[in-house]
Protein backbone atom coordinates (compact mmCIF):
# COMPACT_ATOMS: atom_id res chain seq x y z
CA UNK A 1 0.00 0.00 0.00
CA UNK A 2 0.93 3.96 -1.25
CA UNK A 3 2.19 5.88 1.60
CA UNK A 4 1.64 8.75 -1.02
CA UNK A 5 -0.91 11.68 0.74
CA UNK A 6 -2.02 14.81 -0.75
CA UNK A 7 -2.78 15.93 2.51
CA UNK A 8 -1.07 18.37 4.90
CA UNK A 9 0.99 16.69 7.62
CA UNK A 10 -1.18 17.87 10.13
CA UNK A 11 -4.56 16.31 8.80
CA UNK A 12 -3.17 13.37 7.35
CA UNK A 13 -4.21 10.11 8.38
CA UNK A 14 -7.15 11.83 9.88
CA UNK A 15 -10.09 9.50 9.96
CA UNK A 16 -12.97 7.47 12.52
CA UNK A 17 -15.80 5.77 12.61
CA UNK A 18 -18.31 7.30 14.57
CA UNK A 19 -19.65 4.46 16.69
CA UNK A 20 -22.92 5.71 17.63
CA UNK A 21 -23.78 6.32 13.44
CA UNK A 22 -22.28 3.51 12.87
CA UNK A 23 -24.37 0.89 15.39
CA UNK A 24 -27.46 2.78 14.50
CA UNK A 25 -27.27 1.59 11.00
CA UNK A 26 -26.52 -1.65 12.24
CA UNK A 27 -29.84 -1.00 14.88
CA UNK A 28 -31.66 -0.08 11.64
CA UNK A 29 -30.98 -3.31 9.55
CA UNK A 30 -31.99 -5.22 12.41
CA UNK A 31 -35.34 -3.20 12.50
CA UNK A 32 -35.97 -3.53 8.36
CA UNK A 33 -35.25 -7.43 9.11
CA UNK A 34 -37.00 -8.25 12.52
CA UNK A 35 -39.44 -5.87 13.12
CA UNK A 36 -39.66 -2.68 15.42
CA UNK A 37 -41.01 -4.68 18.33
CA UNK A 38 -38.30 -6.93 18.20
CA UNK A 39 -35.46 -4.66 19.04
CA UNK A 40 -33.98 -2.00 21.31
CA UNK A 41 -32.33 0.50 19.79
CA UNK A 42 -30.48 2.60 22.63
CA UNK A 43 -27.45 4.06 20.00
CA UNK A 44 -28.92 7.86 18.94
CA UNK A 45 -29.10 10.79 21.59
CA UNK A 46 -32.51 11.60 19.74
CA UNK A 47 -35.90 11.53 22.15
CA UNK A 48 -38.14 9.06 20.73
CA UNK A 49 -42.15 8.99 22.56
CA UNK A 50 -43.36 6.06 23.26
CA UNK A 51 -44.38 4.51 19.82
CA UNK A 52 -40.91 5.43 18.67
CA UNK A 53 -41.34 8.63 16.94
CA UNK A 54 -39.67 11.60 16.80
CA UNK A 55 -40.66 13.62 19.59
CA UNK A 56 -40.93 17.47 18.19
CA UNK A 57 -42.14 19.62 20.00
CA UNK A 58 -45.96 20.43 18.78
CA UNK A 59 -45.33 24.52 19.60
CA UNK A 60 -42.03 24.60 18.11
CA UNK A 61 -43.27 22.73 14.86
CA UNK A 62 -46.18 25.15 14.51
CA UNK A 63 -44.55 28.81 15.31
CA UNK A 64 -41.43 27.64 12.98
CA UNK A 65 -44.17 26.95 10.10
CA UNK A 66 -45.30 30.59 10.35
CA UNK A 67 -42.31 32.17 10.00
CA UNK A 68 -41.55 34.42 6.88
CA UNK A 69 -39.63 33.23 4.23
CA UNK A 70 -37.12 35.83 4.12
CA UNK A 71 -36.67 34.98 7.94
CA UNK A 72 -35.33 31.56 7.34
CA UNK A 73 -33.34 31.86 4.00
CA UNK A 74 -32.01 35.60 4.58
CA UNK A 75 -28.30 35.79 6.19
CA UNK A 76 -28.23 35.84 9.79
CA UNK A 77 -25.20 38.29 10.84
CA UNK A 78 -22.15 36.42 11.73
CA UNK A 79 -22.46 36.89 15.74
CA UNK A 80 -25.85 36.30 15.48
CA UNK A 81 -29.26 37.87 15.39
CA UNK A 82 -29.39 40.66 18.25
CA UNK A 83 -32.57 39.34 19.71
CA UNK A 84 -31.57 35.74 19.32
CA UNK A 85 -28.10 36.28 21.61
CA UNK A 86 -30.32 37.79 24.20
CA UNK A 87 -33.24 34.85 23.91
CA UNK A 88 -30.39 32.82 24.42
CA UNK A 89 -29.04 34.14 27.36
CA UNK A 90 -32.26 34.54 29.01
CA UNK A 91 -33.24 30.65 28.60
CA UNK A 92 -29.94 30.03 29.90
CA UNK A 93 -29.87 31.67 33.24
CA UNK A 94 -33.74 32.48 33.90
CA UNK A 95 -33.46 33.66 37.20
CA UNK A 96 -29.96 32.80 38.11
CA UNK A 97 -28.24 35.09 36.60
CA UNK A 98 -24.39 35.35 37.79
CA UNK A 99 -24.07 39.19 38.82
CA UNK A 100 -21.33 39.58 35.89
CA UNK A 101 -20.80 40.82 32.67
CA UNK A 102 -22.34 38.69 30.07
CA UNK A 103 -21.85 38.26 26.26
CA UNK A 104 -22.96 35.67 23.68
CA UNK A 105 -22.82 34.48 19.96
CA UNK A 106 -24.53 32.34 17.78
CA UNK A 107 -23.01 29.14 16.79
CA UNK A 108 -23.92 25.76 15.11
CA UNK A 109 -24.89 24.19 18.04
CA UNK A 110 -23.25 23.26 21.64
CA UNK A 111 -20.88 21.10 19.35
CA UNK A 112 -19.89 24.79 17.44
CA UNK A 113 -19.31 26.19 20.87
CA UNK A 114 -17.54 24.02 22.58
CA UNK A 115 -14.98 24.14 19.12
CA UNK A 116 -14.57 27.94 19.51
CA UNK A 117 -13.34 27.54 23.26
CA UNK A 118 -11.12 24.96 22.89
CA UNK A 119 -9.38 27.17 19.97
CA UNK A 120 -9.56 30.17 21.29
CA UNK A 121 -8.73 29.72 24.64
CA UNK A 122 -6.19 26.56 24.38
CA UNK A 123 -2.72 26.95 22.96
CA UNK A 124 -1.91 24.93 19.90
CA UNK A 125 -0.57 21.89 21.57
CA UNK A 126 -1.63 22.19 24.58
CA UNK A 127 -4.53 20.19 26.65
CA UNK A 128 -8.32 20.98 27.24
CA UNK A 129 -9.22 18.83 30.17
CA UNK A 130 -12.21 16.83 30.03
CA UNK A 131 -13.72 14.01 32.35
CA UNK A 132 -12.61 10.33 31.57
CA UNK A 133 -16.90 9.55 31.12
CA UNK A 134 -17.46 12.17 27.90
CA UNK A 135 -18.53 13.20 25.21
CA UNK A 136 -16.43 11.28 22.60
CA UNK A 137 -16.55 14.41 20.24
CA UNK A 138 -14.89 16.43 22.82
CA UNK A 139 -11.38 14.58 21.35
CA UNK A 140 -12.36 15.00 17.94
CA UNK A 141 -13.16 18.62 18.47
CA UNK A 142 -9.51 19.23 19.75
CA UNK A 143 -7.68 17.39 17.45
CA UNK A 144 -9.53 18.83 14.32
CA UNK A 145 -7.60 22.09 16.04
CA UNK A 146 -4.54 20.70 17.07
CA UNK A 147 -4.89 20.13 20.50
CA UNK A 148 -5.23 17.41 22.78
CA UNK A 149 -7.40 16.65 25.44
CA UNK A 150 -6.36 15.15 29.38
CA UNK A 151 -9.30 13.98 31.29
CA UNK A 152 -10.04 13.40 35.46
CA UNK A 153 -11.35 11.10 36.81
CA UNK A 154 -15.35 11.87 37.08
CA UNK A 155 -16.13 9.55 39.68
CA UNK A 156 -15.08 8.93 43.41
CA UNK A 157 -14.95 4.91 44.83
CA UNK A 158 -18.16 6.20 46.04
CA UNK A 159 -19.65 7.69 43.00
CA UNK A 160 -19.51 11.25 43.78
CA UNK A 161 -18.15 14.02 41.84
CA UNK A 162 -14.24 13.54 42.28
CA UNK A 163 -12.85 17.15 42.88
CA UNK A 164 -9.84 15.86 44.05
CA UNK A 165 -9.02 14.32 40.74
CA UNK A 166 -10.49 17.29 38.99
CA UNK A 167 -7.62 19.46 41.47
CA UNK A 168 -4.98 16.74 40.58
CA UNK A 169 -5.06 17.19 37.06
CA UNK A 170 -5.51 20.93 37.42
CA UNK A 171 -2.58 21.80 39.21
CA UNK A 172 -0.49 19.67 36.74
CA UNK A 173 -1.67 21.29 33.62
CA UNK A 174 -1.44 24.85 35.32
CA UNK A 175 2.59 23.73 35.96
CA UNK A 176 3.62 23.14 32.09
CA UNK A 177 0.90 25.67 30.54
CA UNK A 178 -0.59 28.70 31.42
CA UNK A 179 -4.24 28.76 29.48
CA UNK A 180 -6.25 25.83 31.16
CA UNK A 181 -10.38 24.96 29.33
CA UNK A 182 -12.20 22.82 31.81
CA UNK A 183 -14.94 21.05 30.56
CA UNK A 184 -17.74 20.12 32.98
CA UNK A 185 -20.81 18.58 31.05
CA UNK A 186 -23.73 19.32 33.73
CA UNK A 187 -26.85 18.74 34.68
CA UNK A 188 -27.39 15.40 33.13
CA UNK A 189 -23.83 14.87 31.69
CA UNK A 190 -23.74 12.88 28.91
CA UNK A 191 -23.31 9.99 29.00
CA UNK A 192 -23.59 8.57 32.75
CA UNK A 193 -26.88 11.54 33.46
CA UNK A 194 -25.05 13.13 36.58
CA UNK A 195 -25.63 16.32 37.61
CA UNK A 196 -22.97 18.25 39.91
CA UNK A 197 -24.64 19.54 42.97
CA UNK A 198 -24.47 23.21 44.42
CA UNK A 199 -22.05 22.10 47.10
CA UNK A 200 -19.96 20.35 44.50
CA UNK A 201 -19.80 23.56 42.05
CA UNK A 202 -19.22 25.64 45.48
CA UNK A 203 -16.23 23.40 46.20
CA UNK A 204 -14.93 23.39 42.06
CA UNK A 205 -15.20 27.18 41.92
CA UNK A 206 -13.30 27.63 45.72
CA UNK A 207 -10.64 25.96 44.59
CA UNK A 208 -10.67 27.98 40.56
CA UNK A 209 -10.37 31.06 42.69
CA UNK A 210 -7.21 29.75 44.49
CA UNK A 211 -5.48 28.94 41.01
CA UNK A 212 -6.41 31.72 39.77
CA UNK A 213 -4.49 33.75 42.34
CA UNK A 214 -1.44 33.52 39.76
CA UNK A 215 -2.01 36.14 37.90
CA UNK A 216 -0.15 34.56 34.61
CA UNK A 217 -2.92 32.01 34.73
CA UNK A 218 -5.96 31.83 32.68
CA UNK A 219 -8.54 29.47 33.25
CA UNK A 220 -12.17 28.77 31.47
CA UNK A 221 -14.66 26.59 32.64
CA UNK A 222 -16.96 25.00 30.02
CA UNK A 223 -19.72 24.46 31.10
CA UNK A 224 -21.81 21.93 28.66
CA UNK A 225 -25.95 22.47 29.05
CA UNK A 226 -26.93 20.39 26.29
CA UNK A 227 -29.15 18.55 28.19
CA UNK A 228 -30.16 21.13 31.18
CA UNK A 229 -33.55 21.29 30.58
CA UNK A 230 -34.78 17.69 30.91
CA UNK A 231 -32.15 17.62 34.60
CA UNK A 232 -35.23 19.00 36.55
CA UNK A 233 -37.50 21.56 37.73
CA UNK A 234 -36.54 24.76 35.69
CA UNK A 235 -34.88 27.28 38.48
CA UNK A 236 -33.41 24.29 40.49
CA UNK A 237 -31.55 23.11 37.94
CA UNK A 238 -29.97 26.30 37.48
CA UNK A 239 -28.94 27.09 41.29
CA UNK A 240 -25.08 26.52 40.51
CA UNK A 241 -25.40 29.96 37.68
CA UNK A 242 -24.69 32.36 40.27
CA UNK A 243 -21.61 30.91 41.43
CA UNK A 244 -20.15 32.79 38.13
CA UNK A 245 -20.43 36.02 39.59
CA UNK A 246 -17.58 38.01 41.10
CA UNK A 247 -14.74 35.66 39.80
CA UNK A 248 -11.14 36.54 39.40
CA UNK A 249 -10.77 38.82 36.07
CA UNK A 250 -8.30 35.58 35.00
CA UNK A 251 -11.13 33.04 35.33
CA UNK A 252 -13.75 33.14 32.08
CA UNK A 253 -17.06 30.99 32.69
CA UNK A 254 -18.14 29.92 29.41
CA UNK A 255 -21.87 28.10 28.48
CA UNK A 256 -22.85 26.00 25.46
CA UNK A 257 -26.34 26.56 24.91
CA UNK A 258 -27.71 24.29 22.04
CA UNK A 259 -31.37 24.21 20.55
CA UNK A 260 -31.20 20.96 19.76
CA UNK A 261 -32.56 18.99 23.25
CA UNK A 262 -34.53 22.01 24.89
CA UNK A 263 -36.35 22.57 21.85
CA UNK A 264 -36.14 19.16 19.84
CA UNK A 265 -34.51 21.08 17.18
CA UNK A 266 -31.19 19.07 16.36
CA UNK A 267 -30.91 19.59 12.42
CA UNK A 268 -31.21 22.84 12.85
CA UNK A 269 -27.70 23.29 14.16
CA UNK A 270 -28.29 26.55 16.12
CA UNK A 271 -27.01 27.20 19.53
CA UNK A 272 -24.77 29.84 21.57
CA UNK A 273 -21.54 30.34 23.34
CA UNK A 274 -21.97 32.68 26.38
CA UNK A 275 -19.05 34.28 28.14
CA UNK A 276 -19.23 35.41 31.49
CA UNK A 277 -16.84 37.42 33.05
CA UNK A 278 -16.30 40.06 35.77
CA UNK A 279 -14.04 42.56 33.30
CA UNK A 280 -15.87 44.19 30.95
CA UNK A 281 -12.69 44.18 28.93
CA UNK A 282 -12.52 40.84 28.83
CA UNK A 283 -16.27 40.20 27.88
CA UNK A 284 -15.65 42.72 25.03
CA UNK A 285 -12.46 40.14 23.65
CA UNK A 286 -14.93 37.61 24.40
CA UNK A 287 -17.16 38.35 21.65
CA UNK A 288 -15.14 39.87 19.17
CA UNK A 289 -12.24 37.17 19.36
CA UNK A 290 -15.69 34.29 19.13
CA UNK A 291 -17.56 36.41 16.33
CA UNK A 292 -14.01 36.15 13.97
CA UNK A 293 -13.97 32.54 14.72
CA UNK A 294 -17.66 32.25 13.44
CA UNK A 295 -16.53 34.13 10.33
CA UNK A 296 -12.76 32.19 10.04
CA UNK A 297 -14.99 28.91 10.42
CA UNK A 298 -18.52 28.45 9.37
CA UNK A 299 -19.68 32.52 8.38
CA UNK A 300 -23.16 32.44 9.45
CA UNK A 301 -25.52 30.53 11.17
CA UNK A 302 -28.96 29.52 10.39
CA UNK A 303 -31.17 32.13 10.70
CA UNK A 304 -34.65 30.35 10.89
CA UNK A 305 -33.54 28.85 13.86
CA UNK A 306 -32.84 31.98 15.70
CA UNK A 307 -36.03 33.69 14.32
CA UNK A 308 -37.69 30.71 16.10
CA UNK A 309 -36.28 31.47 19.52
CA UNK A 310 -36.95 35.27 19.29
CA UNK A 311 -40.44 34.44 18.20
CA UNK A 312 -40.86 32.04 21.42
CA UNK A 313 -39.21 34.28 23.86
CA UNK A 314 -41.10 37.63 22.70
CA UNK A 315 -44.51 35.48 23.72
CA UNK A 316 -44.53 34.42 27.50
CA UNK A 317 -47.29 31.84 26.25
CA UNK A 318 -45.66 30.32 23.61
CA UNK A 319 -42.52 29.97 26.37
CA UNK A 320 -45.00 28.26 28.80
CA UNK A 321 -46.38 26.31 26.15
CA UNK A 322 -43.16 24.85 25.25
CA UNK A 323 -42.01 24.55 28.59
CA UNK A 324 -45.13 21.97 29.24
CA UNK A 325 -44.58 20.28 26.25
CA UNK A 326 -41.09 19.69 27.17
CA UNK A 327 -41.94 18.87 30.84
CA UNK A 328 -44.25 16.04 29.44
CA UNK A 329 -41.05 14.52 27.69
CA UNK A 330 -38.93 15.17 30.57
CA UNK A 331 -41.05 13.16 33.21
CA UNK A 332 -41.10 9.85 30.24
CA UNK A 333 -37.12 10.28 30.36
CA UNK A 334 -37.34 10.48 33.59
CA UNK A 335 -39.68 7.23 34.00
CA UNK A 336 -37.33 5.23 31.55
CA UNK A 337 -34.54 5.94 33.97
CA UNK A 338 -36.36 5.12 36.92
CA UNK A 339 -37.18 1.47 35.68
CA UNK A 340 -33.57 0.72 34.21
CA UNK A 341 -31.47 1.99 37.82
CA UNK A 342 -34.60 -0.09 39.88
CA UNK A 343 -33.98 -2.69 37.73
CA UNK A 344 -29.98 -2.72 37.52
CA UNK A 345 -29.84 -2.16 41.63
CA UNK A 346 -32.19 -5.38 41.62
CA UNK A 347 -30.06 -7.51 39.18
CA UNK A 348 -26.50 -6.49 41.13
CA UNK A 349 -25.40 -3.94 37.73
CA UNK A 350 -22.71 -1.72 38.69
CA UNK A 351 -24.03 1.37 37.13
CA UNK A 352 -22.87 5.13 36.78
CA UNK A 353 -24.77 7.49 38.95
CA UNK A 354 -27.70 8.47 37.12
CA UNK A 355 -29.78 11.42 38.25
CA UNK A 356 -30.98 12.65 34.48
CA UNK A 357 -31.17 13.33 31.08
CA UNK A 358 -30.72 10.95 27.90
CA UNK A 359 -28.29 8.64 28.74
CA UNK A 360 -27.52 5.66 31.21
CA UNK A 361 -23.31 4.65 31.69
CA UNK A 362 -22.48 0.29 32.48
CA UNK A 363 -19.09 0.33 33.44
CA UNK A 364 -17.68 -2.29 31.47
CA UNK A 365 -13.97 -4.03 31.42
CA UNK A 366 -14.45 -4.89 27.33
CA UNK A 367 -17.39 -2.61 25.90
CA UNK A 368 -16.73 -4.08 22.46
CA UNK A 369 -17.42 -7.72 23.70
CA UNK A 370 -20.78 -6.76 25.47
CA UNK A 371 -22.11 -4.83 23.15
CA UNK A 372 -21.43 -7.27 20.25
CA UNK A 373 -23.17 -9.57 22.98
CA UNK A 374 -26.59 -7.83 23.55
CA UNK A 375 -26.63 -7.24 19.59
CA UNK A 376 -26.97 -10.65 19.57
CA UNK A 377 -30.40 -10.14 21.27
CA UNK A 378 -31.30 -7.27 18.94
CA UNK A 379 -30.10 -4.83 22.01
CA UNK A 380 -28.02 -2.10 20.44
CA UNK A 381 -26.58 0.04 22.42
CA UNK A 382 -22.72 1.95 21.78
CA UNK A 383 -19.59 1.06 22.86
CA UNK A 384 -17.37 3.90 25.03
CA UNK A 385 -13.88 3.91 26.60
CA UNK A 386 -14.86 2.58 30.09
CA UNK A 387 -18.39 1.00 29.55
CA UNK A 388 -21.33 1.13 27.67
CA UNK A 389 -24.25 3.48 27.20
CA UNK A 390 -27.55 3.63 26.44
CA UNK A 391 -29.68 5.73 25.07
CA UNK A 392 -32.95 5.51 27.15
CA UNK A 393 -33.76 8.57 25.46
CA UNK A 394 -34.70 6.68 22.09
CA UNK A 395 -35.72 3.54 23.91
CA UNK A 396 -39.82 3.31 24.40
CA UNK A 397 -40.86 2.59 28.30
CA UNK A 398 -42.59 -0.72 27.36
CA UNK A 399 -39.00 -1.77 26.20
CA UNK A 400 -36.95 -0.90 29.32
CA UNK A 401 -37.99 -3.38 31.66
CA UNK A 402 -35.42 -6.07 31.20
CA UNK A 403 -32.56 -4.79 29.84
CA UNK A 404 -30.41 -4.32 32.77
CA UNK A 405 -30.84 -7.70 33.46
CA UNK A 406 -30.00 -8.35 29.72
CA UNK A 407 -27.00 -6.21 30.17
CA UNK A 408 -26.35 -8.16 33.26
CA UNK A 409 -26.27 -11.56 30.89
CA UNK A 410 -24.06 -10.09 28.24
CA UNK A 411 -21.21 -9.05 30.94
CA UNK A 412 -21.23 -12.54 32.38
Amino acid sequence: MSDFSMTASHARGKYEEDAVFTILKYAQESIAKYGRDQVVNATIGTLFDDNERFAALATVDEVYRRIPAVEIMDYAPISGLPGFLEAAINFTFYNQRPEAYIEAIATPGGCGAVRNVFYNYTEQGQAALIPDWAWVAYGSIARENRLRVESYQLFDRDNRFNLSSLQEKVRALLKVQDNLVIVLNTPAHNPTGYSISVTEWSAIMSFLRDMASDQDKRIVVLVDIAYLDYAGEREEVRRFMPLFGGLPENVLGAFAFSMSKSFSAYGMRSGALIGVSQSREIADEFYKVNSFSNRGTWSNGTRGAQRLLMEIAGDSQLTEAVNAERNIYRHLVEKRGEIFMREAEAVGLDVCPYQAGFFISVPAAEPETVVARLQQERVFAVPLEKGVRFAICSVPTSKIPGLAARTKKAMA
